[in-house]
């Protein structure tokens, strides 16, 4: 069923884009995500699309395993109109830091922290 009004497509575009950030900030796969509020990983990607609506009980769920309220996902939706709330670096950065806190080894540590050091000294 086609929706009728293009101000829900973007409330629940902007509501999955938080949760999307959020999953990304707290080092979560959408897998994992999606077996705590009982969805398959498909479902929950749609959620983040904004292209399912996620019911009421559903987005009580989501929170809870984000540690945020229900609340959180409709703050900032008057000024909606804005910039993304994460770049595609930003997301990058993000992603690098997960894994780099994912090492063990505090000398892969230091290999990788070398390694991008020496990246930034070349010219590009």
């Amino acid at each position: 069923m086609a929706r009728q009004h293009s101000y829900i497509e973007e409330v629940d575009q902007f509501i999955g884009g938080k949760i999307y950030n959020l999953r990304l900030a707290k080092g979560l796969s959408r897998q994992q995500l999606a077996e705590v509020i009982g969805v398959t990983h498909q479902q929950l990607q749609k959620y983040e699309k904004g292209s399912n609506r996620i019911s009421a009980g559903r987005l009580v769920l989501i929170a809870k395993a984000l540690g945020k309220t229900p609340e959180y996902f409709y703050e900032g939706l008057e000024n909606s109109n804005s910039e993304p709330l994460l770049t595609q670096h930003q997301r990058m950065c993000i992603e690098v830091s997960r894994n780099f806190m994912r090492l063990i080894s505090p000398d892969h540590q230091n290999a990788v922290n070398a390694l991008v050091k020496s990246l930034v000294k070349q010219p590009a």
